[in-house]
């Protein structure tokens, strides 16, 4: 396999982005290319195995990576940026979801807080749209809200009660606690 230069520079370019880049998976693709190009020790020409083995890497790598440098050059050998998946709700349902969670949920359904399964239903019920678990906890991390919050606390509970059991059953000090025990060696 052989790969001509596509500009004189290159070659001279490749060894100092092998020499220079950090990342192993893209020094090897300047590697394949760079061995393509001017072959290996006393070889001006090595097939694609021979390469793949120099590098450490597959056939298949040595074939996309010399080929993505006969099409488009030195340029072709950084790979873009996949842009992934395409949002499921627009700005505007993502503002809705926004509102009816900074409202909480009404008095009628009887309930402190959100959670993520209940979440992921309305979100069902209210745009259409179906979301894994995972996928609610990740809209709701990008849309700026966090899954860990405290336990909620009921309307009718009473503060007065609440820090008088506190007080009662939470000693301040560890006085009371016993002696400190050692933890075992084993």
């Amino acid at each position: 396999m052989k790969a001509d230069w596509k500009d004189p520079a290159d070659e001279r370019q490749l060894l100092d982005l092998v020499a220079s880049t950090s990342n192993a998976k893209q020094r090897d693709r300047y590697r394949v290319v760079l061995i393509a190009g001017r072959g290996l020790g006393d070889e001006p020409e090595l097939d694609r195995e021979r390469i793949a083995a120099a590098v450490g890497r597959s056939r298949q790598f040595v074939d996309e990576w010399v080929g993505r440098y006969r099409t488009g050059g030195l340029a072709a050998l950084v790979p873009k940026r996949q842009p992934g998946a395409a949002r499921r709700l627009t700005a505007g349902q993502e503002a809705d979801l926004c509102a009816m969670l900074e409202a909480g949920p009404p008095p009628e359904d009887g309930l402190a807080a959100y959670n993520g399964p209940i979440l992921r239903e309305r979100i069902g019920q209210r745009f259409g749209k179906t979301y894994s678990l995972n996928g609610v906890y990740k809209l709701l991390h990008r849309l700026g809200y966090n899954d860990l919050m405290p336990r909620p606390r009921h309307p009718a509970a009473d503060p007065a009660a609440l820090e008088a059991f506190k007080k009662r059953n939470c000693p301040s000090d560890s006085r009371g606690c016993g002696p400190p025990t050692r933890a075992s060696a084993s």
